[in-house]
This record gives structure tokens, sequence and C-alpha cells, in this order.
């Protein structure tokens, strides 16, 4: 990492994680604003601020402990939120504890045996970026009851007992794809991927897709099936399919990740002029856009969203004022929402993705050896 790579130590993988945190020196205080922040920061400033100017960092005032749990670590949104909760407790005087991955969209059981673990390990707060919308409060309310913060991560999820989440907002992201594809051509014929059944976050997203094609006469929406998950051959073999069924479609419009590079790599394996619309970067997903098969992706800067998460897991704690939280519309609790930024072919050349997007390249945590027992317990890592 050119600005902020440092040795991330005392991790242990596998589909289920665990990660010992490690601590290190504070940098200095960066400027904030005193409402929600434009998204007129771009990541080519030639100072580099590792929180991009949306919120200010403080230090931990005890040495607090911070437990993990996410989706998965399948993809670069994922990783880039570890990589960057676990460099923001180095240098704000925390500890990660541990960090679990579900294993994908669904896992709800898995994942609740790990917050069950972390509850255990007597974390003072956990870090939840939730495998579904529904199944949680029970086991969130038994956390917060022990006095433990809970901080919904890049997803909602449907509890009023979660503290806070830290996200980008979802209708937003699909009227701005939805009005992208407007000012391109008003009357297009969209394929929809919407992504999988059951997640909050996707089904916003749609519903804000929905909303920008009725205020453009003349689109129209095709396919609008939830399915699948959002892998890349989840993304190819539904962009297959549809552009078969709709030869017409101009454009395509895929919920996120690896479902856009999918839908990315169908259209140039069929050598079609469809071009897709999508949020969130992959390893994949520079090559598509410079290609003309991917015309546009909202960034989700899954680094600086971990490193935000990081510090208001702090504030939380210490006690801070806690600034720029919204109310969270349907999501029942306040929210701090990520600024959008749009990377099309022309902006590429400006925006490091390393900076707030994308992990170092081939960035794993050190690997090594744990289970869960049934019992909830931690075992093979201290």
């Amino acid at each position: 990492m050119r600005d902020f790579l440092k040795a991330i130590s005392c991790v242990v993988v596998t589909s289920l994680i665990a990660v010992a945190g490690c601590s290190t020196t504070p940098v200095s205080e960066q400027p904030t604003t005193d409402t929600s922040p434009a998204a007129t920061t771009s990541p080519s400033e030639k100072t580099f601020d590792r929180l991009r100017g949306v919120v200010q960092p403080v230090e931990a005032k005890k040495p607090y402990r911070i437990g993990i749990a996410v989706v998965q670590l399948a993809d670069d949104y994922w990783k880039g939120m570890v990589y960057g909760m676990l460099d923001e407790a180095k240098q704000s005087k925390v500890e990660v504890v541990r960090v679990f991955a579900a294993g994908g969209y669904g896992k709800v059981p898995e994942q609740i045996a790990q917050l069950e673990a972390l509850e255990a390990l007597k974390v003072d707060a956990v870090i939840l970026g939730a495998a579904d919308y529904d199944g949680y409060d029970a086991v969130v309310k038994r956390l917060t009851d022990k006095g433990i913060k809970v901080l919904a991560a890049g997803v909602p999820v449907n509890s009023s007992q979660v503290a806070l989440g830290v996200t980008m907002d979802e209708i937003e992201i699909g009227k701005t794809i939805s009005s992208y594809i407007c000012k391109q051509d008003p009357k297009a014929l969209v394929i929809t991927l919407p992504g999988p059944k059951g997640p909050a976050w996707n089904k916003l997203r749609f519903d804000g897709v929905q909303a920008g094609a009725k205020d453009c006469p003349g689109m129209k929406l095709v396919g609008n099936t939830f399915a699948g998950d959002i892998t890349i051959e989840d993304g190819q073999s539904q962009a297959s399919d549809l552009m078969i069924k709709y030869p017409d479609a101009k454009y395509i419009y895929a919920a996120a990740g690896g479902l856009g590079t999918g839908a990315g790599l169908a259209t140039k394996r069929m050598n079609r002029p469809t071009q897709v619309v999508t949020s969130a970067v992959t390893a994949k997903t520079v090559d598509l856009v410079k290609d003309g098969h991917i015309a546009m992706v909202v960034s989700e800067p899954g680094i600086l969203i971990g490193r935000s998460l990081i510090q208001y897991s702090i504030r939380l704690l210490n006690a801070d004022d806690l600034p720029n939280l919204k109310k969270g519309g349907p999501i029942p609790y306040p929210q701090f929402l990520i600024p959008m930024f749009e990377l099309t072919k022309d902006k590429l050349m400006d925006y490091d993705l390393t900076r707030y997007d994308q992990p170092p390249t081939g960035w794993q945590p050190p690997s090594g050896q744990a289970r869960l027992p049934k019992a909830g317990v931690l075992v093979g890592a201290k």
C-alpha cells in the first residue's frame, strides 16, 4: 500500500476467521466538517487523508477491545473493509480481538454463533456486517444488555438495538445509477440483476433504481428478479440469459461487486454493445471500464468504511460526540453515510483505488486455523 500499508499480524483466517488485534502510534488529526460531507473530495488530491475528511480521527481513552463479524471475505469490498478496520485500529490504540466471516449471505446461524463467541470474549464493541437483514435482534439485545456496543457495517440489519451504522445510502446509489443511464439514453431498455433474496441493501438499492426509472420517461426495466448471489458466476449466467432474451437491451444494472464484473465479462464474451452500470469495484472492474463493457461504477470504498467504523466505535466507547448521523429511514437506527463517487472511464486515471476501495494486491489476513464449536467458544486461537 503506497501510503499506509503496514504489517498486519496476529490474524487467524478460515471461512470462520479470527484476528488478534494490534496497536501502534497515532497520527495527527485531520480537519472535519460540521455537516454531512458532500461527495466532492476526490482521492486524487496530493495530500492523502486516510479518512478523506469524512470524520475527524480520535484516540481511544482506554485500550478498547473490538470484535468484528462480516459476511465474507471473498471480494474486495469486504476485504477492503476488514483491511481498513485493522489498520485504523492500529493507528488509534484499540485492539481488534477477533474477525469472523460467516461465509456468505444467508449464513445467519453461523454468524450468530460468531457473535456469541465475541460475547464470551467480553469485547467492548462488535462491528457487524450482517449476512441477512432479519434474525439478529435477540443476539444483538443480549450483547447490548451486557454493555457491548454494536455497530452495523456496510449493510443494514433489522435491530433497533444497534447503536449506529456506517454505510452508504442504498436508495441513492440506485437513483444515481438510473440517473446516469437516463442521461445517456432516456429511452433505454435496461436489464436488471438486483442480487440475492433476503438482504435489505440490494432491495433498497433496487427501489432506488426503480424510482429513478420512473423519473425517466421511456426507460424500461426488464428482468427484475432477485436470485442467486453476487458472485462473478452469478453475473455471467444471469446476464447471458437475459441478453439472449432481450437482445435490444442497451444497459445492464447489476447490484454490486462480482455481479457487475460477471455481467461485464458476459457482454465481452458475447461481443454485445450492452454496457453495465454497477456499484463497488472488483479486481477486474478497471479493465472492464477501460474496455467499455462497464460504463459507470459507484465507488463503495470499503477501506474508508472500515476506518470510519473504527472511529465511530471509539467515539461511542469514549462517549464523544457522533457527528453527521442521519435517521435511518426504514433502517431502525441512525447511520453515517459515506459520500458517493462515480467512476467512469475518464475519471479512472485520477482515482487511486488502493487508498479507499481495494486492499493491497494479493492481501489476505495471514492464514491460520480456527474452528467454532457448537457451544460458541473459539478453539485454536488465543
